[in-house]
């Protein structure tokens, strides 16, 4: 299995799924130093195929699991990823721990939200309480975690050595070689001043590289965070127009055409393969519907 080397000790394990279009996509990052410590699982349907990676690196035990938060394409799989690392400590938000040792309602969440993309990911296995550590709590030199709700209200990312681990708090990221792809990752419940709130104390952050859940790496942390948080004042302002001046045409549709035309960076969809178009579609919608909800109900709480 060739898992590339992006950085020293740093490597991306894309982790392929079932469905057409999501190569590329989900990811784990895997630091083989001292400590040993993966960066997010993906979700149970590809456990074997990271298992596998961390085999060919020689990789056999982990002092950590990170995951930035608990949605089912970045934790589903630790709860069977665990059974193969018992000694790794599962390092969270604390408002997962809950969730992660009975997974029940998070998986019905999962089913509701996503639907067949969940049955594809896989049923969420439980994680014991005796390995989960929470964040608060987590006390290793080295390591700095930041609470960063914008995406989720239990997200966080990680700063470790040279490397800023953002998970979804940067957006959904693509070097594409020749030009950048970013978009944001809005869905409800969107609080756009928490997600700039997150990406302030982000900034704070100096010369680091960021590394993204969905996908890969770029050298200029604070670059990639100032272009991100304009992006999304943007978004909320072509979304606005289009919300003052309804058409025929489907409302989400009318954002994401008018997004294309507005925004450079979001423009490069039209880059990526046809399968890469179609998942980027589908995640598109539920992110503009929810600047669309938050938009909504600013206007709401002022009337």
């Amino acid at each position: 299995m060739n898992i590339p080397e992006v950085r020293p000790r740093l490597y991306l394990v894309g982790l392929k799924q079932k469905l057409e279009g999501l190569d590329r996509f989900i990811s784990s990052w895997v630091f083989d130093g001292e400590p040993k410590f993966l960066v997010d699982v993906g979700p149970k349907a590809s456990i074997h195929y990271l298992i596998d990676a961390l085999n060919d690196l020689g990789v056999h035990r982990l002092d950590f699991i990170f995951l930035t938060h608990i949605h089912i394409d970045h934790a589903g799989g630790v709860g069977t990823l665990i059974k193969h690392f018992p000694e790794a400590r599962v390092v969270c938000h604390p408002a997962g721990i809950s969730h992660l040792i009975s997974p029940q309602k998070l998986w019905e969440g999962s089913k509701k939200v996503l639907g067949e993309i969940a049955l594809l990911y896989g049923e969420i296995d439980p994680v014991p309480a005796e390995n989960l550590l929470s964040s608060d709590e987590f006390r290793t030199e080295g390591f700095e975690l930041i609470r960063t709700p914008g995406h989720a209200a239990h997200h966080m990312s990680m700063v470790y050595d040279g490397y800023l681990f953002a998970g979804e708090a940067g957006g959904v990221f693509r070097n594409l070689g020749n030009t950048l792809y970013l978009r944001p990752s809005t869905p409800p419940r969107f609080v756009l001043e928490e997600a700039v709130g997150s990406i302030d104390r982000l900034l704070q952050v100096k010369d680091k590289e960021i590394c993204y859940a969905h996908f890969g790496i770029h050298p200029d942390a604070r670059e990639m965070l100032t272009r991100y948080k304009e992006q999304i004042y943007l978004w909320r302002d072509v979304i606005a127009d289009q919300m003052e001046f309804p058409g025929d045409q489907d409302i989400i549709d009318r954002c994401i055409t008018a997004l294309l035309k507005e925004d450079m960076l979001f423009r490069s969809l039209t880059d990526l393969s046809e399968e890469e178009r179609k998942r980027e579609l589908y995640f598109l919608a539920n992110n503009v519907r929810g600047i669309l909800e938050y938009l909504q109900s600013s206007t709401d709480q002022k009337a």
